[in-house]
């Protein structure tokens, strides 16, 4: 298992595990992956913004993404992924501590928005620094409302 910046040449199976980890229905806020064509696009613009996109990679397989890419002024939105294989092995806070690692002096604070039932990942992102900054209690996923988090840590100065 090795974490990696992203890249190109495995864009089919990013595309494949956002796809895969998307129909679950459960972890990200759509239901269905991207098309290749949409995740290079995801990834240049990701390179151009100076986001931080990291890849969990098995065998040159992807198990797992963390992005974080810019939001609102001066700050990144994280976005994080596993496939189910490799859930609950220690690879989600492997990935999050390499990307926040990488976010030092690019954002002022980091965000992510995690759905209240989803404590496990909850309590891993308060595990490195997250802090619960407010809860939408009226977001509606699939037409069902739902409480939503919204998770923060201030980062070091910026450059």
């Amino acid at each position: 298992m090795e974490i990696t910046d992203a890249r190109t040449d495995l864009a089919e199976s990013y595309c494949a595990a956002v796809d895969e980890v998307a129909r679950e229905g459960k972890w990200l806020a759509v239901n269905k992956g991207f098309s290749l064509a949409e995740s290079i696009s995801f990834m240049r613009y990701c390179v151009r913004s100076n986001a931080v996109q990291l890849f969990l990679t098995d065998n040159d397989i992807v198990a797992g993404w963390c992005d974080i890419v810019p939001y609102g002024l001066r700050g990144g939105s994280l976005g994080i992924g596993l496939r189910k294989n490799y859930r609950n092995r220690g690879y989600g806070g492997r990935l999050i501590d390499a990307a926040l690692r990488k976010a030092e002096g690019r954002f002022k604070k980091v965000v992510l928005f995690v759905r209240e039932n989803n404590m496990s990942a909850a309590a891993l992102y308060e595990k490195r620094g997250l802090k619960v900054k407010k809860i939408f209690r009226e977001y509606a996923y699939k037409g069902v409302p739902e409480r939503v988090l919204m998770m923060v840590k201030k980062m070091k100065k910026m450059d």
